[in-house]
């Protein structure tokens, strides 16, 4: 099975597969992370529009702006015949986001019957989304703009569109019948956001662009950036450090596709600048396309793209503030910069004591104490997190090797550079001696749990499932329970190995963040170590200060078969709350 079309997820959020294709578009998703990227992406977009839609709540067009935030999702979703089973993460979030939109269709059905808003027309439309009955299609609906000031997902994006940063480009190229079109851009010292669209012949919207673009088996570059004498730029280094090379040229690029068929392709420019004052007054983004789908073809275009405007808004501040905590992390609070689309914060780190493992969360704060952007580790869970503000979609988001330690670059969106801004230290995670141990009896097992525990960090190991199967290679439609991993032609490989289930809870100083990865080692009784282990984390959650987490682990290359297997931890991950250092990056102008 290909990778699930726009179309085919919104047809899924609606509830109008059928039970056996909603059976193997949740197997695909289960097993996909780039349509689960694009399904939550456009989740995403949902949120967002509906926290936006009371900017305007008087306005004379409200009814119309409501029943266009809410008439693709009639509360028949979430009221099934049968309890749903276990979700994956990214299900759990759309049904809880598809819950808040109907949640605000039953509060403002309130408001409409209690004579606070008159509109017979939104009043009957919201009556209609209670109901098993299509939703009225007379329906007023509200009026889109095709431009990046009200189509852009990305809030930073939007907002530099809506200031004047916006480059209408309006340039196409066919050829096979396909029509490559760039509307728009917008660009500053950060970041990079291109508008387009591919048509066919008849002006219907193509997927195949979007989903081949970054296909794993794609090794053509499609994109390169230019200066403005041609000269070809490359970002000084790959936006995750722990590769050693890029294997796909177009990764670096986020992409996103709207419900009427537009496509917005981002990236960083950070990479290509160590010092911002080097970016050029103007970039040229070139398009080299020799294959969309499997149609073979020739689609190029240069796209000019102004930096002066952008270059003169952008504003760098130095702080360097320095500090060491009592764990032995030094801090030095390097630099700010203000530009149209977000906000980067510079910060140096090195260890003043020793080379234990160590990370830190922060808030920048105004002078009333409001939250205005918040960073945590990106190895803390997502429930437990304390990010805010924080440009999710920025892929060059890391730590650059120094001689003392490391560069940290951290992105929120735009931040009111007229206020009084504040640094203010939250956690400082550091790594400490652990003494977990948890032997099985694989014989037993299934009919006796193994609990194990060491300084509250409590794990049981259950069910397993000992995979063999000559047969191994199988389409994503043809999935049953169990873990796979994806080869380069698109067919899946189910997992030959030890499967052990196993849930858990770690201690109330641990620190949100998965243990097994990085601490755990697996032997058996005979002394043997087993490197190749893989892990799948099938439940987060974060109650009362403490992580939970239920999963599973495969271990690899395991015959002959053991008798036991013996799970050790010497380290752990702990969290030290409320470290006490707060200082000003910006007075009031």
């Amino acid at each position: 099975m290909k990778c699930l079309t726009h179309e085919q997820l919104i047809a899924y959020m609606e509830d109008r597969l059928s039970a056996v294709n909603k059976q193997k578009l949740e197997s695909h998703l289960d097993h996909c992370s780039f349509c689960q990227k694009q399904l939550e992406q456009w989740i995403d977009h949902l949120e967002e529009t509906v926290e936006t839609s009371w900017e305007n709540t008087l306005s004379e067009d409200l009814d119309q702006k409501i029943i266009s935030t809410l008439s693709p999702h009639p509360v028949r979703v979430l009221n099934r015949a049968n309890p749903m089973p276990t979700t994956s993460l990214w299900k759990k979030r759309s049904i809880i986001i598809m819950k808040r939109v109907t949640f605000a269709a039953a509060a403002l059905t309130v408001v409409v019957s209690s004579g606070m808003l008159i509109s017979p027309t939104f009043a009957s439309y919201v009556h209609a989304a209670f109901t098993s009955s299509p939703i009225d299609k007379t329906a007023p609906e509200a009026t889109e703009s095709n431009d990046l000031r009200q189509m852009a997902y990305d809030i930073g994006i939007r907002k530099a569109a809506q200031n004047g940063f916006a480059q209408p480009v309006n340039k196409s190229t066919t050829d096979q019948g396909i029509t490559l079109e760039i509307k728009e851009v917008v660009a500053d010292p950060l970041r990079i956001s291109i508008l387009a669209s591919v048509r066919d012949e008849n002006g219907k919207p193509l997927e195949i662009f979007w989903q081949d673009m970054f296909a794993r088996t794609d090794q053509e570059p499609i994109f390169t950036i230019k200066d403005q004498k041609g000269n070809i730029l490359l970002p000084a280094h790959p936006s995750d450090t722990s590769k050693e090379s890029i294997h796909n040229p177009n990764e670096e690029w986020d992409s996103a596709r709207n419900t009427d068929g537009f496509l917005f392709l981002n990236r960083e420019l950070r990479s290509y600048f160590g010092d911002l004052s080097k970016v050029p007054d103007e970039l040229l983004v070139e398009f080299d396309i020799k294959k969309m789908g499997d149609t073979k073809g020739n689609w190029k275009l240069s796209v000019p793209v102004d930096m002066k405007k952008a270059k003169a808004t952008t504003k760098t501040h130095e702080i360097n503030k320095s500090y060491t905590t009592p764990q032995g992390l030094k801090l030095d609070v390097k630099q700010i910069t203000f530009a149209p689309s977000g906000v980067e914060m510079v910060i140096d780190r090195s260890d003043a004591e020793d080379k234990r493992r160590k990370d830190y969360s922060y808030e920048l704060v105004d002078d009333r104490g409001t939250v205005l952007g918040a960073w945590d580790s990106k190895e803390i869970l997502r429930k437990a997190s304390k990010q805010r503000n924080v440009i999710d979609g920025l892929k060059w988001r890391h730590s650059l090797p120094m001689e003392s330690g490391s560069r940290d670059f951290h992105y929120f969106q735009p931040i009111d550079p007229s206020t009084s801004i504040s640094f203010r230290l939250g956690s400082v995670y550091t790594e400490e001696s652990a003494a977990f141990r948890a032997t099985l009896d694989l014989d037993r097992i299934e009919k006796a749990p193994v609990t194990a525990e060491d300084q509250g960090d409590r794990f049981t190991f259950k069910k397993y499932e000992y995979v063999k199967d000559a047969n191994r290679v199988v389409d994503v439609e043809g999935f049953d329970d169990g873990a796979y991993s994806f080869n380069t032609d698109g067919t899946a490989t189910k997992l030959e190995g030890y499967h052990l289930a196993f849930e858990g809870m770690l201690g109330e100083e641990a620190a949100a963040m998965s243990p097994f990865r990085a601490y755990w080692s697996i032997t058996d009784e005979n002394g043997k170590k087993y490197d190749d282990v893989q892990y799948f984390i099938d439940r987060t959650d974060y109650k009362n200060g403490r992580a939970e987490l239920t999963g599973s682990l495969i271990v690899l290359n395991i015959e002959p078969f053991p008798k036991q297997l013996t799970i050790t931890a010497t380290k752990r991950m702990v969290e030290h709350r409320n470290v006490d250092w707060d200082i000003p990056v910006l007075s009031e102008k």
